[in-house]
């Protein structure tokens, strides 16, 4: 009986692991946290206010839902201030604001035309 329950045990164990591991990762968030100020940036920094929040809120969810990723916990990271660490590192590269516009939107704005 104290096998079967142990075995029981180690496979309710294994089970919650498993299952766990398909949540979204440190990295992703940070993926996730990093897009998300690309399109903040757009928007304060670019002259593109006209973004609609939706349309990029939308664009976010697509983003992960091609790369398969399991935005159950996404609650679970501080996202506010992933997005704002990404938007910090964003705005100190060092070239010019007009080259990295250009670059952030022409790799980034296509993917808002899938989610309209």
């Amino acid at each position: 009986m104290k096998k079967s329950i142990r075995l029981l045990m180690v496979l309710v164990g294994l089970l919650s692991f498993s299952s766990s591991s398909f949540a979204l990762s440190e990295s992703e968030a940070e993926d996730m946290a990093d897009l998300t100020a690309v399109f903040v940036y757009l928007k304060n920094d670019c002259g593109y206010q006209e973004l609609p929040d939706a349309q990029i809120r939308k664009a976010l969810v697509f983003f992960a839902q091609q790369n398969r990723w399991d935005l159950s916990n996404y609650s679970s990271y501080n996202m506010k201030s992933l997005g704002e660490d990404s938007y910090k590192d964003l705005s100190g590269i060092a070239i010019s604001n007009s080259q990295k516009c250009k670059a952030l939107a022409r790799d980034s704005l296509s993917l808002l035309a899938y989610v309209r």
